[in-house]
């Protein structure tokens, strides 16, 4: 997709809420998708990053005709070049169309009858897209489709539809730089050592992975409130989005497949998109060293509080098949060079409560946000703008920006996140549409800066 038409798609997420821009296009057809299938019954799918549901591929007709942006969007979601056959109906404004894989589909079949895709090479990879399989239409769970009523429709669409030729592999290790290669088979040493030792320790490493869970960014905000105010709720929130930002980035920069892309039979966990760096490893480092450097500034500091969880959730993603060691490496490194910066700007006074240096953030956040159609970017950008108008608008009180708020500040922040939470949450459970949902989300990340630099502060004191 050329720049000029990434910067359409993400003007079109705003712009698709106006009621007027809604009007001149009923008239129209607004989306094309194609419904590839093999001679088993099963139907090309992906999984959408925003509502983590399936669909057929398919998206917005631009300039060119339904036909070709059908072909288009199948190739930019899933790696795989179609031809349209014929035309299977219209629905809602949409048409869905009958479409062949010029080449064999790279599939390796699952157990459950399903196949996984080898798609990590598709340009939407990892942006809009999560995965891509080939599945059977009676084994999907309702409630992780996008479109019910096109599911509904399969059995019978199938009955007229093309079939693909596929080739399945044990492995896609052909596919892949030498170099992948090597370090996945690091993860296949790994993994054996640990499943020939007693359960316990696989079992250990498998839950330790929750401890680099970029939600506990968000856990420590009422603790951060608690303890050091909005001073140290921005150091906490900048080195969130640092975090954020560099990972995402480096993510899609590098473009390195995940081990179990290689070899299937390493994944012991769900994961998506793209491997280097690995965030669950770089959140770990910035989030235990953050809480290390807390305590220490309290005089309870042990090294061990940082170094135990991060080595931990660091083995695991290597044990779990979702990182190889170089991902978990440069992931121990950019945590911990994020908690350095964050801890050297807070010494200096007031360098991280700057409006200017949010509102810089947030200015080179943007031209990210509308390249790389990523809405994680979109979210910094959002947070970022907003929390240095807070920040601006609040300056008078800054010789108080560093006081605790104690019980009452926790208190009121914890109500502050968890609104937020159920926001983005309750939106992704009730609505289909990706641009709510990517709405529900930005609203969610453009509220909380003002509840954490306005609105906790004023009622907590």
């Amino acid at each position: 997709m050329t720049m000029t038409k990434k910067l359409l798609t993400f003007f079109l997420y705003f712009f698709a809420l106006s009621p007027t821009f809604a009007t001149e296009q009923s008239e129209t057809i607004r989306g094309a998708a194609c419904l590839v299938s093999d001679d088993q019954g099963r139907v090309l799918v992906t999984r959408d990053i925003l509502n983590n549901r399936i669909s057929i591929p398919g998206g917005f007709v631009d300039s060119d005709n339904p036909a070709d942006a059908a072909i288009r969007e199948t190739l930019e979601e899933t790696g795989i070049a179609v031809e349209v056959i014929k035309e299977f109906t219209r629905l809602d404004r949409a048409v869905l169309f009958d479409c062949r894989a010029l080449s064999p589909i790279a599939i390796h079949n699952q157990e459950d009858g399903n196949a996984m895709v080898a798609s990590w090479q598709a340009e939407h990879f990892g942006r809009e897209v999560r995965n891509v399989s080939m599945i059977k239409p009676s084994s999907v769970d309702i409630k992780e489709v996008r479109f019910p009523d096109q599911v509904r429709m399969i059995p019978t669409w199938l009955e007229t539809a093309t079939p693909s030729e596929t080739a399945h592999f044990e492995e896609f290790s052909h596919m892949s730089a030498e170099f992948n290669v090597w370090n996945a088979s690091i993860n296949q040493m790994f993994q054996q050592a640990i499943k020939a030792m007693p359960s316990i320790f696989g079992g250990l490493l498998t839950a330790s992975s929750a401890m680099g869970s970029g939600v506990l960014f968000f856990l420590l905000i009422p603790i951060a409130m608690a303890s050091g105010g909005v001073k140290r709720v921005s150091q906490l929130m900048f080195t969130t989005v640092a975090v954020t930002l560099i990972v995402s980035f480096a993510k899609l920069h590098f473009a390195v497949p995940r081990p179990f892309y290689l070899f299937p039979d390493l994944q012991l966990t769900g994961a998506s998109g793209f491997a280097f760096p690995s965030g669950h490893t770089a959140t770990a480092f910035a989030v235990w060293g953050l809480v290390y450097l807390w305590l220490k500034e309290a005089g309870k500091g042990y090294l061990a509080i940082w170094l135990i969880p991060s080595v931990l959730v660091a083995l695991s993603r290597v044990y779990l098949g979702v990182h190889y060691v170089t991902d978990v490496l440069a992931g121990a490194v950019i945590g911990t060079l994020v908690v350095s910066v964050s801890h050297t700007l807070t010494q200096r006074q007031n360098k991280l409560v700057s409006p200017v240096l949010w509102a810089l953030i947030g200015v080179v956040t943007l031209p990210l946000a509308a390249t790389q159609i990523q809405p994680t970017f979109l979210y910094c950008a959002a947070f970022s703008l907003t929390f240095a108008v807070m920040l601006f608008l609040t300056k008078k009180q800054i010789p108080a920006i560093d006081t605790p708020l104690g019980k009452k500040g926790f208190i009121w922040a914890f109500v502050s996140v968890a609104a937020v939470a159920g926001l983005i949450g309750g939106v992704g459970l009730v609505s289909n549409s990706s641009i709510e949902i990517l709405a529900a989300i930005t609203l969610g990340f453009t509220v909380l800066p003002v509840l954490l630099a306005w609105v906790v502060p004023k009622l907590g004191r």
